[in-house]
C-alpha cells in the first residue's frame, strides 16, 4: 500500500509522530525475539489459533462495548499456561500489525489513516518489546490497543474514536426535550456513534488543543466510510462548564466544540468522575474537598453532518 504523499496536519503539530516510518522490519524482528525468548509460544499459538480466538471475538451486533471480551474468547485464552498468556496476546497484536494493510483496504477509510494506525503501530511494537508483560485481557490500555490493532478503534491523537458505540436512552431522556430533539430528530437515533475515548499511553504526547482538533478533524474524514454512524459523542469529567472556571487551561476540549455545533447534555456525578477529576489537580481535589465543586460527567454530541459541516468544510 503506498503511503499517501500528500502533507498533514500531524508532520507540523507532532515531532515525535512516527507515521511516515515503517514499521514491517520492526514487526518481524520483535516477533522473532518474542517467539525466541519464550519457547512454549508456538505450542501455545497452536493450541488456540489466532483466528480461533478472533472469531469467539465477534460478538455480531454493531454496537458493543469494546472492554467487554466475550466469554468463550475470554475462557480460550485463560486456558493457557499462565506464563505464556501475555506473550500470546503480543503476538496476537503483531499478528494483526501484519494483516492490517488488507484489512485496512476494505475499511474504506481515507488512505491518510493508515498514517496514524502506523504511529500507533511503532508504539505498540516499542512496548512489545519492552515489556510484553503488559497484555492483559483485563486491562483496559490493552484492550484499546488490540483493537488498533484490529484496525477497528480508530487514532486520532487526543481521542481514540470506537465505532460501535450508542448513547444511553435513559441519559438522553433525563436530559430533557432539547437533548431528545438532538439525538433523535437531527442525529436520526442514538445508535451507532462514534464515542471517544482518551488512550493514556499517548496523553502525554497529544492530549493537548493540537491533538483535540485533529481528534476531531479526523473523526470528521473517518464518517463517509461509516454510513451507518449517526454522529460523534464523548462523554467525560471535562465537559462540565464548572472546569473551565478551574482549570482554564483545559478548556480547549469544550471551545473545539461547544459553540461550533455539538450538543452538549448532563449526565451526573459518580465515582468515576469524581476520581478522574481530582487526580492530577490539586485545585480540583480541594474544591471537591471543601464541597466548592462535585466533579460531573457530561456528553458532548454532534450530528454527523454537523461535524463534518464544522470540521470539513
Amino acid at each position: 500500500m503506498a503511503p499517501i504523499q500528500r502533507a498533514v496536519p500531524a508532520e507540523t503539530f507532532f515531532p515525535s509522530w512516527r507515521g511516515r516510518e515503517s514499521y514491517h522490519e520492526r514487526l518481524m524482528a520483535v516477533g522473532e525475539a518474542l517467539h525466541g525468548a519464550h519457547p512454549g509460544l508456538a505450542d501455545a499459538v497452536a493450541a488456540l489459533p489466532f483466528e480461533h480466538f478472533e472469531s469467539a471475538c465477534d460478538v455480531g451486533g454493531p454496537v458493543h462495548k469494546y472492554n467487554e471480551v466475550p466469554g468463550g474468547a475470554a475462557a480460550s485464552v485463560a486456558a493457557l499456561a499462565e506464563e505464556l498468556r501475555p506473550f500470546w496476546l503480543c503476538a496476537l497484536a503483531l499478528w494483526h500489525i501484519g494483516r492490517f494493510e488488507r484489512v485496512f483496504a476494505a475499511s474504506g477509510l481515507d488512505a491518510e489513516f493508515a498514517l496514524h494506525y502506523a504511529d500507533s503501530f511503532h508504539r505498540i511494537i516499542d512496548q512489545i518489546e519492552a515489556d510484553p508483560g503488559f497484555a492483559d485481557l483485563a486491562k483496559d490500555s490493552f484492550l484499546k490497543d488490540l483493537w488498533l490493532t484490529r484496525a477497528v478503534m480508530i487514532p486520532a491523537f487526543a481521542q481514540i474514536w470506537w465505532p460501535r458505540s450508542g448513547l444511553a436512552a435513559r441519559d438522553v431522556l433525563r436530559a430533557g426535550p432539547a437533548a431528545s430533539t438532538y439525538v433523535f430528530l437531527r442525529c436520526g437515533g442514538r445508535r451507532p456513534f462514534l464515542e471517544g475515548h482518551t488512550h493514556d499511553p499517548v496523553a502525554r504526547a497529544y492530549w493537548n488543543e493540537p491533538g483535540w482538533g485533529e481528534a476531531l478533524r479526523l473523526a470528521a474524514l473517518a464518517l463517509p466510510a461509516l454510513p451507518r454512524v449517526r454522529g460523534v459523542f464523548g462523554t467525560a469529567w471535562f465537559y462540565d462548564p464548572a472546569v473551565k472556571e478551574i482549570s482554564p487551561r483545559i478548556g480547549f476540549a469544550q471551545d473545539l466544540q461547544v459553540g461550533r455545533g455539538a450538543f452538549r447534555l448532563k449526565v451526573g456525578s459518580n465515582a468515576a468522575a469524581i476520581a478522574n477529576a481530582t487526580a492530577t489537580s490539586a485545585e480540583r481535589r480541594n474544591r471537591y474537598r471543601d464541597g466548592l465543586y462535585l466533579p460531573t460527567d457530561y456528553s458532548i454530541i454532534w450530528s454527523r453532518r454537523d461535524l463534518i459541516a464544522a470540521y470539513r468544510g
